[in-house]
This record gives structure tokens, sequence and C-alpha cells, in this order.
């Protein structure tokens, strides 16, 4: 009986010395890539990126689960109210626009769908004159004041945020894709 364990010990012993590190790290990378999310919007793999979402600002704090802080990219920390009022589920399409005077600083215009137009015509009702809070992938990035839109037949809407131009660059690049997630063509449920 000793004699059988030990034999399987040196068994075990000399596979785990025989087959190297090689052998593990590929079984490794492969998990990882396995794990790994995918660039097309409509696989089951693609995480969103650059996820923009407007949320209303809280001056004072008392519905606990409806009402969460956040920190901004600044270090200082800001409640909202955690549903967003708009978001990247109804941004089919977003441009840079580079401020006059600053070229540090970018605002963003966003193509909506019909419901988004909807939407943002009710945040620019609802919060004239307040200030809304501009949230990327869950960071607060600022605030800003939402205007109303000057033709209702324009499906663009235009967003004096002031943000860096990387992080405006890309919501710019990820918006068609995060709209694409968002809203699967059916085709492809079956």
């Amino acid at each position: 009986m000793v004699r059988r364990f030990l034999g399987l010990v040196l068994v075990g012993v000399s596979v785990f010395c025989l087959t190297g590190c090689e052998t593990f790290n590929e079984a490794f990378k492969q998990a990882l890539e396995e794990g790994s999310n995918s660039e097309n919007p409509n696989s089951e793999d693609y995480r969103p990126k650059f996820v923009v979402s407007i949320n209303s600002v809280v001056e004072y704090p008392r519905a606990g689960d409806l009402e969460r802080e956040i920190e901004g990219i600044d270090g200082k920390s800001v409640w909202i109210n955690s549903v967003p009022i708009f978001s990247s589920m109804n941004i089919s399409d977003a441009r840079v626009v580079a401020r006059p005077g600053n070229p540090d600083l970018c605002d963003l215009q966003f193509k909506t769908d019909r419901a988004g137009k909807l939407k943002w015509q009710v945040v620019s009702g609802n919060h004239r004159g307040d200030a809304v809070a501009f949230v990327v992938d869950g960071v607060y990035f600022g605030s800003f004041m939402p205007e109303s839109l000057d033709d209702d037949n324009s499906d663009w809407i235009t967003v004096r945020v002031g943000i860096d131009s990387v992080t405006a660059n890309g919501i710019a690049k990820y918006a068609k894709k995060n709209y694409t997630h968002y809203h699967p063509n059916t085709a492809s449920w079956f």
C-alpha cells in the first residue's frame, strides 16, 4: 500500500517536472483569451466601453438605494440619482466638438434615436437651470446644464461638458458599437 502511494506520488511529481512551465503558461493564456471580451458588439462576450450616463445631481441624499456617491476624475465625490435620465442606450453616434480658445477641452454631440430625443426633451425641460452629472463608465467627469433642442427635426444634441480629448474620442469611437450592443439585430437571435 505504501509502495503504491509512493509510486503515485513519484509519477505525479515527474509529470509536473517534465511538463515545464510553458504548458501551464499556454493553458493560462488560452483561458485568458476565452475570457476576453470581443470587439463584435453582437457577441455575447462584448463589454461596452466609454458608456455615458447622465444622472441627476442630489444635493441632500436621503433615498438610500436610489442615490449613491461616486468619485470624480479629480478625486472629489458627488451624490447622484443612480437611475440615469439619459444614457448610451439612446446614443447611436457621437462627434467631438473642440472648444474654441481651449484645445484641451471638448464638448460632444450625440445622435439620438427617437426615444433618446424624447428623453432629452424631458431632461432639458425638467432640469432647466439645474446641473446634471456627466458620468462615463461609472466615473463622474463633470456637470453641465442641459440645453433644449434648437431644431425639432435634428437628431443631434449638444452636450457642453468640457472633458478631455482622450475621453471624448473614446466616447465617439465606441458610441455606435455600444448602441448596437444595447439594440441587437433581431435576426441574430435565431
